[in-house]
């Protein structure tokens, strides 16, 4: 089996499902390529090695087979085409392929008018936009031979009336990049005080200002460490609080292996998302790195939380200001004994639950699937 992959990310961001899944462990049973973009062809000039094509970003609405095939490329030499939430790159190669797939992991067309009702601003117009796009955007799924999605709430909620066959990709976990040792350390120790950690994006969908506010108001020692490479205003009011209260620190980014390793050494992860169209359709990826971590989510009732996680490895609180402060009080109260029984069991249900060897596999058996039911 050959499979393209064309991802919608630019050639030097690390998408971890991607990497997990197309870029390793499917290739215990599939020959996998790998597409990519660069926005800027002189300092990355297209190209095609390691199983990678680099493309140019405007390929996304024009000419991606003419620059695909002038790196060697050719649409007919795989058995199926992958096309990760660019409907402009599907519409453009569906006439010539008859296998291919289409791969949505965010409702990106509904950010826009969640937005715009959040903002109370141009509200009307982005609802007709909103309407245009999905009824273009069915066309093309309408064509395709089957679906791909983050969670089964995805497609559920934004696209209900699909008629071919879809498989849910989750956010998962490489273990091959964790360090088991410091794992095992962290999997019998509480770190005094208690360390809680917070990774990844921040705006103002997330509302995480209104979530470390309330993490803030909570009395008793702790240390709450924030990694992320946003700069907005959101961000801004995070540095605020975390002014006037130093137990609250930001931090930038660090690379993905190093981050993964830097887990390893806390014990309550934040996950909690507003429960809103927008994320109730996700499979976050940090609460994944927590758990593979043996770091305790900290969590509301998202879909995909309750799918993984109950109270015998997880922390809960409803999204609301006072019920996340006594709800960081209680974490501080809990006997270091239970904190440890909780690191112990999220730990295992990771590996049971989360690998992206065993995701890996699913989607071969689904692609597999698909082979069968063409002939």
């Amino acid at each position: 089996m050959k499979i393209l992959c064309i991802t919608d990310k630019p050639y030097n961001e690390q998408e971890v499902t991607i990497l997990g899944v197309f870029e390793k462990y499917l290739l215990e049973y599939a020959q996998v390529h790998c597409a990519y973009f660069t926005k800027d062809s002189k300092l990355c000039p297209p190209s095609f090695k390691e199983n990678r094509f680099i493309l140019p970003y405007s390929t996304k609405h024009r000419k991606f087979i003419q620059n695909l095939m002038n790196l060697g490329g050719n649409l007919l030499d795989y058995d199926f085409i992958i096309v990760r939430n660019f409907y402009g790159i599907a519409k453009q190669i569906l006439p010539f392929h008859k296998q291919i797939i289409f791969w949505e992991t965010f409702p990106h067309d509904y950010r826009r008018i969640y937005e715009a009702k959040r903002d109370k601003k141009a509200i009307w117009r982005k609802s007709i936009e909103y309407k245009i796009k999905y009824f273009l955007h069915n066309r093309i799924l309408a064509k395709c031979i089957a679906y791909l999605t983050m969670t089964p709430q995805l497609q559920q909620i934004f696209q209900p009336d699909l008629k071919i066959p879809i498989h849910c990709i989750p956010s998962g976990i490489d273990f091959e990049n964790l360090n088991t040792t410091k794992i095992t350390q962290n999997t019998a120790k509480i770190n005094q005080p208690l360390k809680l950690i917070y990774t990844g994006s921040i705006d103002q969908n997330r509302e995480l200002a209104q979530i470390i506010e309330a993490i803030s108001k909570a009395q008793g020692a702790f240390v709450l460490d924030i990694f992320s490479p946003s700069k907005n205003p959101e961000v801004e009011a995070i540095a605020q609080i975390a002014t006037q209260d130093k137990r609250i620190v930001l931090h930038p980014p660090l690379p993905l292996l190093q981050m993964l390793e830097t887990l390893s050494t806390y014990d309550i992860g934040l996950g909690i998302i507003p429960n809103t169209p927008l994320y109730s359709v996700s499979s976050p990826m940090k609460i994944m790195e927590y758990a593979g971590n043996g770091v305790i989510p900290l969590i509301n009732d998202l879909p995909e939380y309750l799918r993984l996680f109950d109270e015998s490895n997880a922390f809960f609180s409803a999204h609301d200001s006072n019920a996340i402060t006594k709800t960081i009080e209680r974490i501080l109260q809990t006997p270091k004994e239970q904190l440890i029984a909780k690191k112990q069991v999220v730990f295992q249900i990771a590996k049971e639950k989360m690998d992206y060897k065993n995701i890996a596999k699913n989607v071969y058996d689904f692609l597999i699937s698909l082979q069968k039911d063409s002939k």
